[in-house]
């Protein structure tokens, strides 16, 4: 018997358990983001729920095969909705972490305090508006499913008229980084960063890659 075959929809609010376990356990690159970042809860309402709000400006597509989501696309086409969608989940955050509802909260705020610190300039907004999240599962790797992925939301910018897209990801995901490069997406910035360090035992060179999507547009 053949195995089943990839096929991609649109996310619906509905996925936000599935895409938040998906997130979760490919965030380290492509392991499970349990070594940096101890708080699944909180891991899901900044990387999962602004995307899904109503007046998050979120976009995106899941990957199942056997009707199991193995992978998806995330991102906002519109950089200020998305940042209210992210600020809107503060003062319930800040809620059930001061009533211990919130376990990992603090011990996961290390890596938020480093990536403000040693983050990867990124290019002007007004140009490169979008970005994107890429996870897979172990079992969606080698399929295709990350090309159709990222081509599925490319071509939905370009059909909203959306002028760029952006995002930020290290060399140490160099399948990642080469799916990107072959749809054209080009390094805006580069630079070596102790971000990682704590977990990885070194820096890293942390990547911002852009693509303009007015190129070839009549």
């Amino acid at each position: 018997m053949s195995a089943p075959a990839l096929t991609l929809r649109p996310v619906r609010p509905a996925d936000r358990d599935t895409l938040a376990h998906v997130a979760y356990e490919t965030a380290y690159f492509g392991e499970s983001a349990a070594r940096f970042f101890p708080s699944r809860p909180l891991f899901a309402a900044l990387w999962v729920a602004p995307y899904l709000t109503p007046d998050g400006g979120g976009l995106g597509f899941v990957a199942e095969r056997g009707g199991e989501v193995v992978g998806y696309i995330l991102g906002s086409v519109d950089p200020r909705r998305y940042s209210r969608a992210l600020a809107a989940q503060g003062p319930g955050l800040l809620g059930r972490l001061v009533t211990g509802r919130l376990p990992g909260a603090v011990p996961s705020l290390r890596y938020l305090l480093r990536s403000a610190v040693y983050g990867v300039p990124h290019p002007p907004a007004d140009l490169y508006p979008a970005h994107l999240h890429l996870n897979l599962l172990a079992s969606a790797r080698g399929l295709g499913a990350g090309g159709a992925l990222l081509d599925a939301y490319l071509c939905e910018l370009r059909a909203r008229g959306v002028p760029g897209v952006q995002l930020s990801t290290t060399r140490r995901n160099a399948a990642a980084v080469h799916l990107y490069e072959r749809r054209g997406f080009r390094v805006w910035a580069a630079r070596r960063t102790a971000l990682w360090t704590p977990w990885t035992g070194q820096a890293e060179e942390g990547v911002t890659l852009a693509l303009d999507l007015t190129r070839g547009r009549a």
